[in-house]
């Protein structure tokens, strides 16, 4: 066996990897709940949440074109802040993705339960549905194994039929579009806006995997641009033609609901189905039922994909286990690492059957990428003056800032305990980096990172007690940061953060410059 990768993904397949770990569940069972909160103006939140993800688009673009290499989250950092700031956020993402691949196959399953009722107990699985998610797991990590272009492939094939299922489910939902639906446009004001954003930006989390497969796609420079901006833009515009036919589409009398009470929809469990089934679009509310399920099933795929490549880059730097690192011989894939993976998601399944906590607990810990991803961006454009930047993102200060803020939100969105939880795991990797790695010269200027995994528990402890979900511990949020501000709270302390972060990598660069 070799460690190299082999340069086979064009843009038609590297889309197909990129949409296909993005859109899930989560378009099929949020529109419900973000209308909920913000009224017609959810569609103007999913706007917002494009125009975001299009920032992170845009750093991921220049370090993805600029550094194209398997598993580029974790090389990002490693590579701009040291190799300290890089293990921890390489060892935090990884967490987010066996745990969230986890999630992602308990949602799928979780419908087919509305077909098969004994796999699942409300958001619960049962044994049997364990049983049948394991074995989905071991087929698609077989798929992948066989290649890059399989694995890519089937996540291709499955994101097109999600789209087309989308399309033609939204399509339907218009034939009983009623305007004046969409007055007031914003009935619960800017903070309904806001809160839409916190529960549904999860529906676009996955921007990054293209830089994820960077050392497989053909033309880097200018493909892995072309992907994600690609990625985004189609992305944002299914979501936006979905949020609208559905706000549009609102029969509140066949829902059994009083005319413009918007928190009601909250109960909706498949709010596309339970709307075209009260609208007499039987076939359309099985063929969101389908949708959804391939839905899931091309994101799960996805990830299998991806996660493996993120351990085979932290086994390559002596990081994880040496085996993690060879390439098989045949297939040309990073293959003990997707099945070491694949067994470690198992565990996960075995572990924690409950699809809510384990979202939560993936969220608070792949945010921790974004921001590290973010600071990156500025940091290289001071210290990297001789690397070759097929594509330069505009105002790297300002975006940097911008994506780092939002994801430090984020991971205090993701509620307390759950919080705690992800920090603890993240910080775990401080001992496991010392234990195996002998600390380089920069590692001192990266001490803030510890620092700063451990504000957002402590902010979620201080913050307001809506930001609380299946709370096992005996302790509750104190709620003396009530929203908003506990948010305006976080962005200026999020924002002393990567201002110390910033400067301490661009002083320690010169100094071993």
């Amino acid at each position: 066996m070799s460690n190299q990768l082999r340069r086979v993904l064009g843009l038609l397949l590297l889309s197909g990897v990129s949409m296909g770990s993005i859109i899930g569940s989560g378009i099929f069972s949020t529109p419900g709940l973000l209308a909920s909160v913000a009224g017609p103006s959810a569609v103007l939140a999913v706007l917002l949440m494009g125009f975001l993800t299009l920032v992170l688009g845009l750093i991921y673009a220049e370090l993805g074109s600029m550094l194209p290499r398997a598993g580029g989250i974790y090389y990002f950092p490693r590579e701009v802040l040291g190799d300290f700031a890089g293990f921890i956020t390489g060892w935090g993402y990884y967490i987010s993705c066996v745990v969230g691949t986890a999630a992602i196959v308990y949602a799928f399953v979780l419908y087919l339960s509305f077909y098969i009722p004994w796999l699942a107990s409300g958001l619960t699985l049962t044994p049997h549905g364990v049983a049948v998610a394991l074995a989905i797991l071991a087929v698609v990590t077989y798929a992948n194994v066989r290649g890059v272009r399989v694995g890519a492939g089937v996540s291709l094939a499955l994101t097109v039929a999600k789209i087309l299922a989308l399309a033609a489910v939204a399509l339907a939902l218009l034939s009983s579009f009623k305007p004046q639906n969409f007055t007031p446009v914003a009935p619960f004001g800017l903070q309904g806006v806001a809160l839409a954003i916190a529960f549904g930006f999860w529906m676009y989390a996955g921007v990054e995997s293209v830089t994820l497969v960077g050392e497989e796609v053909r033309d880097p420079d200018r493909n892995i641009l072309r992907g994600l901006l690609l990625t985004v833009l189609l992305v944002t515009l299914v979501y936006v033609l979905v949020f609208t036919s559905f706000v549009g589409s609102i029969d509140w009398a066949r829902l059994g609901l009083k005319e413009g009470d918007w928190g009601s929809l909250a109960n909706l469990s498949s709010p596309l189905a339970d709307l075209a089934g009260a609208l007499g679009l039987e076939p359309v509310a099985h063929l969101a039922f389908i949708g959804a399920s391939l839905s899931t099933l091309g994101c799960f795929s996805a990830w299998v994909l991806l996660q493996g490549r993120v351990a085979f880059a932290l086994a390559r730097e002596s990081r994880l286990w040496g085996r993690l690192a060879e390439i098989h011989g045949k297939y040309g894939t990073p293959a003990n690492a997707i099945v070491f993976s694949s067994a470690l998601t198992g565990l996960v399944m075995l572990a924690v059957p409950s699809f809510p906590n384990v979202v939560l607990l993936s969220m608070m810990a792949s945010f921790l990428a974004y921001a590290t991803g973010s600071l990156s961006l500025p940091v290289s454009r001071k210290t990297m003056l001789d690397r070759n930047r097929p594509f330069a993102a505009p105002a790297p200060l300002l975006l940097g800032w911008v994506g780092f803020v939002f994801a430090t939100l984020y991971m205090y969105w993701a509620c307390w305990p759950w919080t705690l939880t992800g920090s603890l795991l993240m910080l775990l990797g401080v001992p496991v980096y010392l234990a195996y790695s002998k600390p380089e010269g920069r590692a001192r200027e990266a001490l803030w990172l510890p620092a700063y995994i451990a504000l957002v528990p402590l902010f979620s402890l201080l913050g307001d007690k809506t930001f609380t979900y299946n709370n096992f511990l005996p302790i509750e949020p104190l709620g003396i940061l009530a929203t908003p501000l506990d948010a305006l709270a976080l962005v200026a302390v999020a924002s002393a953060f990567y201002a110390i972060g910033y400067y301490s990598a661009v002083k320690s660069s010169r100094k071993t410059a």
